[in-house]
Protein backbone atom coordinates (compact mmCIF):
# COMPACT_ATOMS: atom_id res chain seq x y z
CA UNK A 1 0.00 0.00 0.00
CA UNK A 2 0.83 3.52 -0.32
CA UNK A 3 1.25 6.03 1.99
CA UNK A 4 0.61 9.31 -0.15
CA UNK A 5 2.33 12.62 1.95
CA UNK A 6 1.48 16.14 1.62
CA UNK A 7 4.11 16.92 -0.84
CA UNK A 8 2.41 19.20 -3.38
CA UNK A 9 3.23 16.29 -6.12
CA UNK A 10 0.24 14.39 -7.67
CA UNK A 11 -0.69 11.36 -5.71
CA UNK A 12 -1.10 8.01 -7.65
CA UNK A 13 -4.64 6.55 -8.07
CA UNK A 14 -5.39 3.85 -6.22
CA UNK A 15 -5.45 0.39 -7.38
CA UNK A 16 -8.71 -1.37 -8.13
CA UNK A 17 -8.42 -5.61 -8.18
CA UNK A 18 -11.30 -7.20 -9.59
CA UNK A 19 -11.90 -10.99 -9.21
CA UNK A 20 -14.03 -12.34 -12.35
CA UNK A 21 -15.07 -15.96 -13.18
CA UNK A 22 -17.30 -17.71 -16.18
CA UNK A 23 -20.63 -16.55 -14.71
CA UNK A 24 -20.84 -13.31 -17.16
CA UNK A 25 -23.88 -11.83 -14.61
CA UNK A 26 -21.81 -12.20 -11.97
CA UNK A 27 -18.62 -10.19 -13.53
CA UNK A 28 -20.68 -7.24 -15.13
CA UNK A 29 -21.49 -6.47 -11.78
CA UNK A 30 -18.02 -6.49 -10.58
CA UNK A 31 -16.44 -4.46 -13.50
CA UNK A 32 -19.01 -2.14 -13.75
CA UNK A 33 -18.19 -0.78 -10.01
CA UNK A 34 -14.74 -0.55 -10.78
CA UNK A 35 -15.12 1.06 -14.00
CA UNK A 36 -17.38 3.90 -12.65
CA UNK A 37 -14.20 4.11 -10.02
CA UNK A 38 -11.84 5.18 -13.03
CA UNK A 39 -9.06 4.27 -11.67
CA UNK A 40 -6.48 1.49 -12.86
CA UNK A 41 -7.75 -2.07 -12.86
CA UNK A 42 -6.06 -5.77 -12.36
CA UNK A 43 -8.68 -8.55 -13.49
CA UNK A 44 -7.88 -11.65 -11.78
CA UNK A 45 -9.75 -14.26 -13.82
CA UNK A 46 -10.92 -17.14 -11.28
CA UNK A 47 -10.97 -20.81 -12.71
CA UNK A 48 -12.91 -23.39 -9.85
CA UNK A 49 -13.22 -27.10 -9.21
CA UNK A 50 -15.91 -29.13 -7.88
CA UNK A 51 -14.75 -28.44 -4.51
CA UNK A 52 -16.36 -24.60 -4.83
CA UNK A 53 -19.54 -26.38 -4.21
CA UNK A 54 -18.48 -26.65 -0.70
CA UNK A 55 -19.74 -24.11 2.02
CA UNK A 56 -17.57 -20.58 2.20
CA UNK A 57 -17.65 -21.48 6.03
CA UNK A 58 -15.23 -24.55 4.97
CA UNK A 59 -13.47 -22.74 2.35
CA UNK A 60 -12.62 -20.10 4.51
CA UNK A 61 -9.87 -18.30 3.22
CA UNK A 62 -7.94 -20.70 1.77
CA UNK A 63 -7.72 -21.42 -2.33
CA UNK A 64 -9.16 -24.68 -1.85
CA UNK A 65 -12.05 -24.91 -4.72
CA UNK A 66 -9.90 -22.38 -6.65
CA UNK A 67 -7.95 -24.44 -9.90
CA UNK A 68 -4.36 -24.27 -9.24
CA UNK A 69 -3.57 -21.37 -12.05
CA UNK A 70 -6.29 -19.81 -10.30
CA UNK A 71 -4.71 -20.02 -6.94
CA UNK A 72 -1.16 -18.86 -8.57
CA UNK A 73 -2.76 -16.05 -10.22
CA UNK A 74 -4.03 -14.84 -6.88
CA UNK A 75 -1.46 -15.01 -4.81
CA UNK A 76 0.86 -13.63 -7.09
CA UNK A 77 -1.30 -10.10 -7.14
CA UNK A 78 0.59 -6.68 -6.02
CA UNK A 79 -1.08 -5.30 -3.50
CA UNK A 80 -4.48 -3.60 -4.47
CA UNK A 81 -6.11 -0.84 -2.71
CA UNK A 82 -9.41 -1.81 -3.65
CA UNK A 83 -10.57 -5.56 -4.42
CA UNK A 84 -13.95 -6.31 -5.85
CA UNK A 85 -15.57 -9.66 -6.41
CA UNK A 86 -19.61 -10.81 -7.06
CA UNK A 87 -21.11 -13.56 -5.96
CA UNK A 88 -20.59 -16.25 -3.22
CA UNK A 89 -17.61 -18.47 -5.29
CA UNK A 90 -15.50 -15.68 -5.13
CA UNK A 91 -15.81 -14.28 -1.50
CA UNK A 92 -13.11 -16.65 -0.48
CA UNK A 93 -10.38 -15.20 -3.19
CA UNK A 94 -11.41 -11.44 -1.90
CA UNK A 95 -11.28 -12.84 2.30
CA UNK A 96 -7.98 -14.15 1.10
CA UNK A 97 -6.87 -11.12 -0.28
CA UNK A 98 -7.97 -8.97 2.52
CA UNK A 99 -6.27 -11.20 4.80
CA UNK A 100 -2.59 -10.87 3.18
CA UNK A 101 -3.48 -7.03 2.50
CA UNK A 102 -4.76 -5.81 6.17
CA UNK A 103 -5.59 -2.53 4.73
CA UNK A 104 -6.75 -3.19 1.34
CA UNK A 105 -10.84 -2.00 1.39
CA UNK A 106 -12.72 -5.57 0.47
CA UNK A 107 -15.60 -4.76 -1.83
CA UNK A 108 -18.31 -7.74 -2.43
CA UNK A 109 -21.55 -7.80 -4.42
CA UNK A 110 -24.18 -9.83 -3.72
CA UNK A 111 -24.63 -10.97 -0.20
CA UNK A 112 -21.66 -13.94 0.15
CA UNK A 113 -23.41 -16.08 2.95
CA UNK A 114 -21.33 -16.66 6.32
CA UNK A 115 -18.48 -16.28 6.86
CA UNK A 116 -18.46 -12.31 5.86
CA UNK A 117 -15.84 -11.25 8.06
CA UNK A 118 -13.19 -9.01 6.47
CA UNK A 119 -15.06 -7.83 4.35
CA UNK A 120 -15.66 -3.60 4.16
CA UNK A 121 -18.08 -3.12 2.28
CA UNK A 122 -21.23 -5.63 0.82
CA UNK A 123 -23.82 -4.47 -2.09
CA UNK A 124 -26.76 -5.73 -1.84
CA UNK A 125 -30.28 -5.12 -4.13
CA UNK A 126 -33.22 -3.91 -2.36
CA UNK A 127 -35.05 -7.63 -3.32
CA UNK A 128 -32.64 -9.39 -1.34
CA UNK A 129 -33.91 -10.24 1.86
CA UNK A 130 -30.62 -9.32 3.34
CA UNK A 131 -31.32 -5.90 2.31
CA UNK A 132 -33.72 -5.56 6.09
CA UNK A 133 -30.27 -6.08 7.75
CA UNK A 134 -29.07 -2.93 6.59
CA UNK A 135 -29.97 -1.06 9.35
CA UNK A 136 -27.96 -3.26 12.11
CA UNK A 137 -24.89 -3.99 9.40
CA UNK A 138 -22.87 -0.53 8.48
CA UNK A 139 -21.10 -2.54 5.53
CA UNK A 140 -24.82 -3.17 3.73
CA UNK A 141 -25.55 -1.17 1.44
CA UNK A 142 -28.36 -1.32 -0.54
CA UNK A 143 -29.20 -1.04 -4.12
CA UNK A 144 -32.37 -1.40 -6.37
CA UNK A 145 -30.70 -3.64 -8.99
CA UNK A 146 -27.90 -5.17 -9.72
CA UNK A 147 -24.42 -2.76 -10.65
CA UNK A 148 -23.64 -3.05 -14.59
CA UNK A 149 -21.49 -1.30 -17.03
CA UNK A 150 -23.93 0.08 -18.81
CA UNK A 151 -23.48 3.64 -19.60
CA UNK A 152 -24.40 6.38 -22.13
CA UNK A 153 -20.83 6.61 -23.24
CA UNK A 154 -21.02 2.66 -23.93
CA UNK A 155 -24.69 2.60 -25.26
CA UNK A 156 -23.34 5.45 -28.02
CA UNK A 157 -20.06 3.87 -28.55
CA UNK A 158 -21.83 -0.05 -29.22
CA UNK A 159 -25.04 1.90 -30.73
CA UNK A 160 -22.13 3.54 -33.64
CA UNK A 161 -20.47 0.06 -34.09
CA UNK A 162 -23.32 -1.64 -34.47
CA UNK A 163 -25.77 0.33 -36.81
CA UNK A 164 -24.11 -0.01 -39.81
CA UNK A 165 -24.59 -4.25 -39.44
CA UNK A 166 -27.84 -3.51 -38.33
CA UNK A 167 -28.53 -1.47 -41.42
CA UNK A 168 -27.18 -4.34 -43.93
CA UNK A 169 -29.79 -6.82 -42.29
CA UNK A 170 -32.95 -3.87 -43.17
CA UNK A 171 -32.96 -3.33 -39.38
CA UNK A 172 -31.78 0.29 -39.40
CA UNK A 173 -32.70 3.51 -38.31
CA UNK A 174 -35.62 5.01 -39.41
CA UNK A 175 -39.26 5.75 -39.18
CA UNK A 176 -39.87 2.14 -37.82
CA UNK A 177 -39.09 1.92 -34.25
CA UNK A 178 -36.88 -1.42 -33.22
CA UNK A 179 -37.49 -3.21 -30.33
CA UNK A 180 -34.62 -5.07 -28.66
CA UNK A 181 -35.25 -8.52 -27.57
CA UNK A 182 -32.84 -10.19 -24.32
CA UNK A 183 -33.83 -13.58 -23.84
CA UNK A 184 -32.29 -15.46 -20.64
CA UNK A 185 -33.81 -19.60 -20.26
CA UNK A 186 -33.71 -22.09 -17.70
CA UNK A 187 -32.52 -21.62 -14.15
CA UNK A 188 -32.34 -23.35 -11.11
CA UNK A 189 -35.67 -22.64 -9.99
CA UNK A 190 -37.65 -21.96 -13.46
CA UNK A 191 -37.92 -23.55 -16.47
CA UNK A 192 -38.09 -21.64 -19.86
CA UNK A 193 -38.45 -24.21 -22.39
CA UNK A 194 -39.90 -23.76 -26.38
CA UNK A 195 -43.79 -23.09 -25.44
CA UNK A 196 -42.04 -20.15 -23.49
CA UNK A 197 -40.21 -19.14 -26.33
CA UNK A 198 -42.88 -19.24 -29.02
CA UNK A 199 -45.47 -16.99 -26.17
CA UNK A 200 -42.96 -14.34 -26.16
CA UNK A 201 -42.49 -14.04 -29.30
CA UNK A 202 -45.92 -14.39 -30.29
CA UNK A 203 -46.55 -11.14 -28.17
CA UNK A 204 -43.45 -9.56 -29.52
CA UNK A 205 -44.94 -10.09 -32.86
CA UNK A 206 -47.95 -8.81 -32.03
CA UNK A 207 -46.60 -5.60 -30.51
CA UNK A 208 -43.73 -5.25 -33.36
CA UNK A 209 -47.10 -5.52 -36.10
CA UNK A 210 -49.02 -2.83 -34.23
CA UNK A 211 -46.20 -0.09 -34.63
CA UNK A 212 -44.60 -1.53 -37.98
CA UNK A 213 -41.51 -1.93 -35.49
CA UNK A 214 -38.55 -3.96 -36.59
CA UNK A 215 -37.21 -6.94 -33.70
CA UNK A 216 -33.51 -7.16 -32.83
CA UNK A 217 -33.07 -9.94 -30.78
CA UNK A 218 -30.52 -11.79 -28.83
CA UNK A 219 -30.34 -15.02 -26.84
CA UNK A 220 -28.34 -16.21 -24.31
CA UNK A 221 -25.98 -19.30 -23.10
CA UNK A 222 -28.89 -20.32 -20.89
CA UNK A 223 -31.54 -20.52 -23.68
CA UNK A 224 -30.35 -23.36 -26.09
CA UNK A 225 -31.41 -24.73 -29.37
CA UNK A 226 -34.98 -25.31 -28.70
CA UNK A 227 -35.71 -22.47 -27.15
CA UNK A 228 -33.61 -20.08 -30.41
CA UNK A 229 -35.46 -22.45 -32.88
CA UNK A 230 -39.00 -21.82 -31.70
CA UNK A 231 -37.93 -17.83 -31.22
CA UNK A 232 -36.83 -18.35 -35.19
CA UNK A 233 -39.88 -20.07 -36.11
CA UNK A 234 -42.71 -17.69 -34.70
CA UNK A 235 -40.52 -14.46 -35.88
CA UNK A 236 -40.30 -16.20 -39.35
CA UNK A 237 -43.95 -16.91 -39.45
CA UNK A 238 -45.37 -14.00 -38.39
CA UNK A 239 -42.91 -10.89 -39.41
CA UNK A 240 -40.57 -12.26 -42.31
CA UNK A 241 -38.41 -9.69 -43.31
CA UNK A 242 -38.67 -7.51 -40.05
CA UNK A 243 -36.61 -9.61 -37.47
CA UNK A 244 -32.69 -10.16 -36.24
CA UNK A 245 -31.46 -13.38 -34.02
CA UNK A 246 -28.73 -13.26 -33.04
CA UNK A 247 -27.07 -17.24 -31.43
CA UNK A 248 -24.36 -16.63 -29.30
CA UNK A 249 -23.72 -20.50 -30.00
CA UNK A 250 -22.44 -19.72 -33.23
CA UNK A 251 -20.01 -17.55 -32.09
CA UNK A 252 -18.81 -14.15 -33.09
CA UNK A 253 -19.80 -9.82 -32.01
CA UNK A 254 -21.81 -10.55 -29.36
CA UNK A 255 -24.80 -7.55 -30.20
CA UNK A 256 -26.07 -7.20 -26.33
CA UNK A 257 -24.54 -3.51 -25.98
CA UNK A 258 -25.12 -2.48 -29.58
CA UNK A 259 -29.17 -3.60 -28.67
CA UNK A 260 -29.19 -1.53 -25.62
CA UNK A 261 -27.76 1.18 -27.31
CA UNK A 262 -30.58 1.62 -30.20
CA UNK A 263 -33.58 -0.03 -28.96
CA UNK A 264 -36.66 1.79 -28.80
CA UNK A 265 -38.46 -0.47 -26.33
CA UNK A 266 -36.46 -3.25 -24.24
CA UNK A 267 -38.43 -6.77 -23.97
CA UNK A 268 -36.33 -8.79 -21.68
CA UNK A 269 -36.81 -12.29 -20.07
CA UNK A 270 -37.76 -12.38 -16.27
CA UNK A 271 -35.12 -15.36 -15.18
CA UNK A 272 -32.17 -12.45 -15.18
CA UNK A 273 -32.21 -9.65 -12.87
CA UNK A 274 -28.69 -8.44 -14.33
CA UNK A 275 -30.48 -8.24 -17.61
CA UNK A 276 -33.30 -6.15 -16.51
CA UNK A 277 -31.28 -4.08 -14.25
CA UNK A 278 -29.13 -3.35 -17.39
CA UNK A 279 -32.11 -2.60 -19.66
CA UNK A 280 -33.65 -0.66 -16.88
CA UNK A 281 -30.13 1.61 -16.87
CA UNK A 282 -30.59 2.77 -20.21
CA UNK A 283 -33.65 5.05 -19.89
CA UNK A 284 -35.41 3.13 -22.38
CA UNK A 285 -38.68 1.58 -21.67
CA UNK A 286 -39.00 -1.90 -20.70
CA UNK A 287 -41.24 -4.37 -20.87
CA UNK A 288 -40.59 -7.99 -18.69
CA UNK A 289 -41.78 -11.05 -19.69
CA UNK A 290 -42.54 -12.26 -15.55
CA UNK A 291 -41.39 -15.89 -15.48
CA UNK A 292 -40.83 -17.05 -12.12
CA UNK A 293 -43.39 -17.32 -8.95
CA UNK A 294 -44.79 -14.17 -7.43
CA UNK A 295 -42.38 -14.82 -4.01
CA UNK A 296 -39.15 -15.04 -5.44
CA UNK A 297 -36.15 -12.34 -5.97
CA UNK A 298 -37.06 -11.63 -9.44
CA UNK A 299 -40.89 -10.77 -8.77
CA UNK A 300 -39.59 -8.65 -6.20
CA UNK A 301 -37.11 -6.90 -8.28
CA UNK A 302 -39.81 -6.55 -11.16
CA UNK A 303 -42.07 -5.03 -8.87
CA UNK A 304 -39.58 -1.96 -8.07
CA UNK A 305 -39.00 -1.42 -11.26
CA UNK A 306 -42.65 -1.15 -12.00
CA UNK A 307 -42.91 0.89 -9.49
CA UNK A 308 -40.03 3.38 -10.72
CA UNK A 309 -42.07 3.49 -13.82
CA UNK A 310 -38.82 2.06 -15.74
CA UNK A 311 -40.48 -1.07 -16.72
CA UNK A 312 -44.00 -2.71 -17.15
CA UNK A 313 -45.40 -6.42 -17.55
CA UNK A 314 -45.39 -7.75 -20.65
CA UNK A 315 -48.77 -9.10 -21.56
CA UNK A 316 -51.91 -9.37 -23.97
CA UNK A 317 -53.10 -6.66 -22.05
CA UNK A 318 -49.52 -4.62 -22.85
CA UNK A 319 -49.64 -5.45 -26.65
CA UNK A 320 -53.15 -4.53 -26.62
CA UNK A 321 -52.86 -1.05 -25.60
CA UNK A 322 -49.36 -0.44 -27.90
CA UNK A 323 -47.18 0.80 -25.34
CA UNK A 324 -43.78 1.13 -26.82
CA UNK A 325 -42.19 4.96 -25.48
CA UNK A 326 -42.12 6.67 -21.91
CA UNK A 327 -39.72 8.30 -19.45
CA UNK A 328 -38.21 7.56 -15.88
CA UNK A 329 -34.75 7.99 -14.33
CA UNK A 330 -32.44 5.37 -15.53
CA UNK A 331 -30.73 2.78 -12.32
CA UNK A 332 -26.92 4.10 -11.53
CA UNK A 333 -26.30 1.19 -9.13
CA UNK A 334 -22.48 1.28 -9.95
CA UNK A 335 -22.21 4.40 -9.42
CA UNK A 336 -23.91 4.21 -5.71
CA UNK A 337 -21.72 1.81 -5.18
CA UNK A 338 -18.43 3.20 -6.34
CA UNK A 339 -19.49 6.56 -4.76
CA UNK A 340 -19.37 4.59 -1.23
CA UNK A 341 -15.88 3.02 -1.90
CA UNK A 342 -14.96 6.82 -2.45
CA UNK A 343 -15.88 7.70 0.74
CA UNK A 344 -14.20 4.44 2.35
CA UNK A 345 -11.37 5.31 0.37
CA UNK A 346 -11.22 9.05 1.82
CA UNK A 347 -11.77 7.26 5.75
CA UNK A 348 -8.81 5.45 5.08
CA UNK A 349 -5.31 7.14 5.07
CA UNK A 350 -3.16 3.67 4.15
CA UNK A 351 -5.21 3.99 0.54
CA UNK A 352 -3.45 5.42 -2.50
CA UNK A 353 -5.53 8.53 -3.73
Amino acid sequence: MTDPRNTGQPQPQPHVCVLTDDRAGNNAQALGVAEALSWPITEIRLSYTRLVRLPNLIRGTTTLGLSTSAAAALDAVAAPDIAIAAGRRATPALRRLKRRFPQMIAVQIMWPGEPSRGLDLIAVPAHDRIARESDRDPRLLVTLGAPNRVTPARLAEAAGSWEPRFAAAGMGAGKAPRIGLLVGGTTKRMPFGPEDARHLARLVADLAARHDARILATNSRRSGAEVTAALSDVFQATRPGAFWLHDVAMGGDNPYFGILGVADLIVVTGDSMSMASEAASTGRPVAILPITGEASKEARLHRALYALGAARPLDADFVARGEIAWRYPPLDDAQAVAAQIRRLVLANPAVSR
